[in-house]
């Protein structure tokens, strides 16, 4: 009799693994933030999209590109929009009312980035969709359309060969820039309902053929099933929020057990699993404690902090080392 009233999605096995030294880019979708936040929560060291949300594939290519590249802003590829100016490739974070700022700020994520993307022994790219905006004036793909209007862009879903002709070029250049790179791509699970059901599932279709042509051609190169995930392990809207789009934190932390699981290592996730005790530890509210009971708090936090950096010397626990010593130097 079946008493798992469920169906695992079953992951192939990495060739590689995650180490608590290890370093991740990731870069793609809001999906992209989901993950990465749980990278940074467990203090493993990653840089999450730097540049921003970025949906579709070709927009994530020319990032790449141009942080390897290290192509820096120039004013004049600037656009004045409501007041701001804007960079077509760029989120809207990098906005301002100031051309000259604007640069400053697109050029440091690019520097950052770049010297980040050298080290890194992980990059996650995570697909969201496979319709693009394509400027009328220009025909060139943006990354974020700055609430130009509608007449200024022409829309279109990509083919899958539209993104293998031009990810193939970007790994073996990003294989030179950094040998011992990994990727892992993933299709982001957050369902796009602008076209439909059916538009929302041939959109997510191009990503898929593509992922798994660049799997096929590329050592190094993997899959992470993190749609099928939350389709078929999940299959449930409770595991959506309450928009019924996008993945509740229970779908997201349990996509990311799943990930945990298969590409981090044994000593990795011993790592994780305590260093969730500081997590926790930081996000205690005190009721009506008293001064004597917070000193103990703040003291055996700490002590776990250096318990923990003796067993993993790599890890970099710095910030929260000093939070409780501020803390415990303000209750004393």
């Amino acid at each position: 009799m079946q008493t798992d009233f469920r169906t695992i999605v079953k992951i192939d096995k990495f060739d590689f693994s995650v180490d608590v030294s290890s370093e991740v880019l990731l870069l793609g979708s809001c999906f992209s933030d989901n993950i990465g936040s749980r990278f940074v929560e467990s203090r493993i060291r990653a840089l999450v999209n730097p540049f921003g949300v970025v949906y579709n594939p070709l927009s994530i290519q020319r990032l790449l590109s141009r942080t390897m590249k290290r192509e820096l802003c120039e004013e004049d590829e600037l656009v004045f929009h409501n007041n701001r100016w804007h960079h077509f490739d760029f989120h809207g974070m990098f906005s301002g009312n100031d051309k000259v700022e604007v640069c400053e700020k697109i050029n440091h994520a690019i520097e950052s980035t770049h010297q980040f993307l050298k080290k890194s022994g992980l990059l996650i790219v995570t697909f969201g969709s496979s319709f693009v905006y394509e400027r009328t004036d220009t025909s060139c793909v943006v990354a974020n359309c700055h609430k130009f209007p509608n007449d200024f862009f022409s829309r279109y879903r990509l083919e899958p060969d539209e993104i293998t002709s031009v990810y193939k070029d970007l790994i073996v250049a990003l294989r030179v820039f950094n040998p011992g790179l990994k990727i892992v791509f993933t299709v982001s699970p957050v369902r796009h309902w602008k076209d439909g059901a059916h538009g929302n599932q041939l959109n997510k279709s191009v990503l898929f053929l593509a992922v798994d042509k660049l799997v096929e051609w590329f050592d190094g190169v993997s899959y992470f099933p993190a749609y099928e995930i939350v389709m078929d392990e999940l299959r449930d809207y409770r595991f959506y929020d309450s928009g019924m789009f996008n993945p509740s934190d229970q779908a997201v932390d349990y996509i990311w057990q799943r990930f945990v699981e298969v590409l981090f290592t044994q000593e990795a996730r011993s790592f994780v699993a305590q260093v969730s005790k500081i997590v926790r530890a930081r996000n205690h509210c005190f009721k009506d404690a008293m001064k004597e009971e917070k000193i103990l708090f703040f003291q055996k936090s700490l002590e776990l902090i250096r318990n923990l950096k003796l067993q993993f010397p790599e890890a970099n626990l710095s910030s929260d080392h000093d939070y409780f010593q501020m803390s415990l130097a303000d209750v004393e």
